[in-house]
């Protein structure tokens, strides 16, 4: 059985700390990993520290524990090809049968993600996140804690969704946009931006 290591070690790393070891995993954690410029050696959690280079993908998983879905991404890239990547579930979510779930996607607890849903790789759903049915969630989405997603929602690839934020069913939100705390998505976005407010709008520069 092989090890578990987490890239980040921040407060979402600490959070998927609690994660495994409500999922019976937390034995199988070997470290938690930095990129080489901005580690220290200390311990987080009680699990040491170590710089991303001395990663061993032969005999350990990854989890990319980190919010921001353009970091994610790049943390992906950076690392061997052969790295396996585990999809972590919270004994405390729901999860039907029909949705699919991509490699290394995160689901917290109390998340209840119903029927015929496509969630891509490395979509990290934090607390508390309903994502409603036949809705498509492309690679590298954050949605923060409580955010609602309606039916039949098509949210594009590193998007974030901030806390609180809910969107109308049958909308679409493009890639690489941030919707702000708490805003309201009423109807499909045409752009990428950062939309704010109730209705959301885009935040002017």
């Amino acid at each position: 059985m092989k090890n578990i290591a987490i890239y980040g070690a921040g407060g979402f790393a600490r959070e998927v700390l609690i994660l495994l070891e409500d999922m019976g995993l937390a034995a199988r954690v070997s470290a938690l990993y930095e990129s080489d410029d901005i580690w220290t050696q200390r311990r987080v959690g009680g699990i040491q520290t170590l710089p991303i280079s001395r990663f061993e993908p032969s005999d350990t998983d990854m989890i990319l524990a980190v919010g921001s879905p353009q970091a994610r991404q790049r943390m992906r890239e950076s690392l061997p090809a052969q790295t396996q990547y585990p999809t972590l579930v919270h004994p405390n979510a729901k999860v039907h049968r029909s949705t699919s779930l991509g490699e290394g996607s995160i689901v917290c607890e109390g998340c209840i993600v119903t029927c015929d849903i496509r969630i891509g790789r490395h979509v990290n759903l934090d607390r508390m996140t309903t994502i409603g049915h036949d809705s498509v969630l492309g690679d590298f989405v954050t949605a923060a804690p409580a955010v609602v997603v309606s039916g039949n929602c098509m949210v594009g690839a590193s998007t974030y969704l901030g806390t609180n934020s809910c969107l109308r069913e049958k909308i679409s939100i493009p890639a690489d946009s941030i919707i702000g705390m708490g805003a309201v998505v009423i109807s499909s976005l045409t752009a990428p931006g950062v939309y704010v407010g109730n209705p959301a709008r885009l935040k002017s520069s």
